[in-house]
C-alpha cells in the first residue's frame, strides 16, 4: 500500500484539496506552480494547501482567525 502523503504528488494533492472545498462535480483549474515544500511537509500536503487556497480564493494563513 502507497503512503499517498510521503509519495503522493503536488497535482493529487492540489486536487484533493480542491475537490474537498468545491465538490467532484466543478471543473478543476489549472495547476498552479509547485513551491518550494516546506520542512515538516511534503509536496502533496503543499498540494493540499494550494488546493484549498484555490477553491476558497484566498491564501490560508496558519496564525490567522476569520
Amino acid at each position: 500500500m502507497v503512503d499517498i502523503v510521503r509519495e503522493g504528488s503536488f497535482r493529487d494533492g492540489f486536487e484533493v484539496g480542491y475537490r474537498t472545498v468545491r465538490g467532484t462535480a466543478v471543473a478543476l483549474p489549472s495547476i498552479p506552480e509547485q513551491p518550494v515544500t516546506r520542512g515538516n511537509s511534503t509536496p502533496f500536503l503543499m498540494g493540499v494547501r494550494r488546493g484549498i487556497e484555490g477553491a476558497l480564493g484566498k491564501d490560508i494563513d496558519d496564525s490567522s482567525q476569520d
